[in-house]
């Protein structure tokens, strides 16, 4: 009994370790992204690999806890919770990647005004990922009412920024190849905020035992 509640606190500190690092690229990203630092980009796109480590190495270790202990109520909704989680990790991860790779591309191009629209809802999409991963380390569902208002934020400010690049680009000859990145980033913030809705649900199903839908 006790080497298998060791191994359910592996599991969970290993994807909070995940989480943690996943909105950390977020950050790091949008930072590299507003300020075209390029040594920046790289790292998220280095830690990228770090995050594919994390995700089979947490699947093996569930896959291992669910063949050896057969867990049951909640210890086995933590383990299909963390298996979901992983997913979602990695593909918030992805998107930070990609928004480094956009960096990269656009290091040797004119910048423009609408890349300052990247910054706001790069923080509020790291912020809920936080939310929702310190919530699976502490078997909470506090504070995911706010996930709601976040999540409304990066949706109606992703619709106002998309309507404002477009205008600028009708104003502005030659920037329509880089603001297509703004646009493209703008697009992987609202998604990442997209993923962390979908964590908090499996962490409240996790903790109550009822699904239900957070943003």
């Amino acid at each position: 009994m006790r080497r298998f509640i060791e191994d359910m606190e592996s599991l969970t500190a290993e994807t909070v370790r995940m989480g943690s690092l996943a909105a950390d690229m977020i950050e790091d990203a949008v930072r590299s992204f507003v300020s075209r630092d390029t040594d920046l980009a790289e790292r998220v796109v280095s830690d990228f690999d770090r995050v594919n480590r994390y995700d089979s190495e947490i699947e093996a270790d569930a896959i291992r806890v669910l063949t050896l202990y057969q867990p049951v109520s909640s210890d086995l909704r933590r383990v299909a919770t963390i298996l979901k989680c992983i997913t979602y990790l990695e593909r918030i991860a992805k998107y930070s990647r990609n928004i480094a790779v956009a960096t990269m591309y656009l290091a040797d191009r004119q910048p423009y005004e609408p890349v300052s629209l990247v910054g706001p809802m790069g923080e509020t999409a790291s912020r809920m990922v936080r939310i929702a991963t310190d919530n699976l380390r502490d078997g909470s569902v506090e504070g995911f009412d706010r996930m709601i208002d976040m999540d409304d934020y990066l949706d109606s400010t992703m619709r106002d920024d998309l309507e404002s690049i477009i205008g600028f680009i009708n104003t502005h000859e030659g920037s329509a190849d880089v603001c297509i990145y703004y646009i493209s980033v703008l697009k992987y913030l609202e998604r990442v905020g997209d993923h962390a809705c979908k964590i908090a649900e499996k962490v409240t199903f996790m903790v109550t035992g009822m699904r239900t839908t957070v943003c």
